[in-house]
């Protein structure tokens, strides 16, 4: 729980909750953009749910269980909200139950009290708000999809809180069992409001940062990548080259994939077709590729697959699969469904340096092999580099 320090606690706490506000006016500015607005609108609704419990603290000092009940119910609220708000800037949907259940646990504690004791229900309490504060830890920590090193300020800004709840754990349960009130005013609450004071501007800052990160990597991702497919386009295609090349994988092989006759597609089923037939292509590939694998849109209906650490044989096998699996495929349309196949052509580097360059001429070689050969074919090189 939060409380006042012995040393002008009911000023520091407004001084918190002053900050705080000023906060949710940056957090109500940057919704107004339009960009991650359920992201701002849950960290101002956070903000300013923390102010109205401090100001209730600044003047609950030593105060009953009745008095006491409102303010850290809304603490437990507002860390409900920070981390809805964590779960929406990642794009994962919202949930309320765990943030109601530990409000009405808190609740519970706060009536037991007269018979569980105050140290008891204060180490309770305290226990709630870090097992709070630890799974926005847990949620910002286990996200893998964004490179985004404003993250990890925001985790230390939550550490410090984290810390600072688990020393009044500690002094509720262990260090101060005889207490006499829910809210004692000692050196522990001191450095937790000072621990609290911390956290809301760096909090802030990092918060920030973080979507500012965000927008630049949205940016970044944007032109690395093809709108209609989402496949990587040939500027990402280069950049994760480049990428794989620092890993000197042992063998790594390239894959020219281009759609049988899209043209007549085209001049027969229009342009909105053939650009649903690349789409229904793009995701054929890419659901039997490897973790380790990644393809791209070279051209308006080429793609090329990049496959490490694989054999000629595997690689032909990869190609081959993705093949059939096009072959089966159909798109419906007014006109009628379409079926379509594709051709491709395969080149393997068998050691290190890898270059990219002259593998992808080999492969549209054998790419132009299988079309004259008749297409919906997979054609691999005869030798490899």
């Amino acid at each position: 729980m939060f409380g006042p320090a012995s040393l002008d606690a009911s000023t520091l706490f407004v001084v918190n909750a002053a900050s705080l506000v000023v906060f949710s006016v940056v957090y109500l500015v940057a919704w107004s953009q339009r960009a991650n607005r359920k992201y701002w609108l849950n960290l101002t609704i956070a903000n300013l749910i923390f102010a109205v419990a401090f100001v209730m603290f600044s003047h609950r000092i030593d105060g009953s269980k009745e008095t006491l009940l409102l303010p850290n119910c809304l603490l437990v609220i507002g860390l409900g909200f920070r981390w809805q708000a964590i779960r929406a800037f990642f794009g994962r949907r919202p949930t309320y139950r765990l943030s109601i259940s530990l409000t009405v646990l808190v609740a519970a504690l706060l009536y037991g009290s007269d018979m569980l004791g105050p140290g008891t229900v204060f180490g309770g309490v305290n226990v709630i708000i870090a097992l709070q504060i630890a799974i926005i830890i847990y949620t910002l920590a286990s996200e893998r999809h964004q490179h985004l090193p404003s993250r990890w300020g925001l985790i230390a800004a939550y550490g410090v809180l984290l810390g600072s709840s688990a020393l009044r754990v500690m002094q509720g349960w262990m260090l101060d069992r005889g207490m006499d009130s829910l809210l004692p005013a000692d050196t522990f609450l001191d450095i937790h409001l000072i621990a609290a004071a911390i956290h809301i501007v760096a909090c802030g800052a990092f918060s920030l940062s973080m979507a500012y990160e965000q927008g630049t990597e949205g940016l970044r991702r944007a032109a690395l990548s093809d709108p209609l497919t989402g496949l990587l386009n040939r500027l990402g295609l280069e950049h994760e080259l480049t990428r794989l090349v620092g890993l000197a994988p042992l063998r790594c092989a390239v894959v020219l994939i281009d759609i049988d006759e899209f043209k007549q597609i085209n001049d027969k089923h229009g342009h909105a077709a053939g650009d649903i037939v690349i789409q229904k292509c793009s995701r054929t590939i890419t659901a039997r590729l490897r973790n380790i694998d990644f393809a791209a849109r070279v051209g308006g209906e080429e793609f090329a697959i990049i496959l490490p650490d694989v054999t000629l044989e595997e690689a032909g096998r990869i190609a081959e699969r993705i093949r059939r699996a096009i072959e089966l495929e159909e798109v419906t349309t007014p006109e009628g469904p379409i079926r379509f196949t594709v051709s491709a052509g395969i080149s393997l580097s068998e050691t290190p340096p890898h270059i990219f360059s002259q593998l992808l001429i080999e492969a549209d070689r054998q790419l132009y092999q299988a079309k004259a050969d008749g297409r919906n074919l997979v054609r691999l090189a005869s030798r490899t580099g």
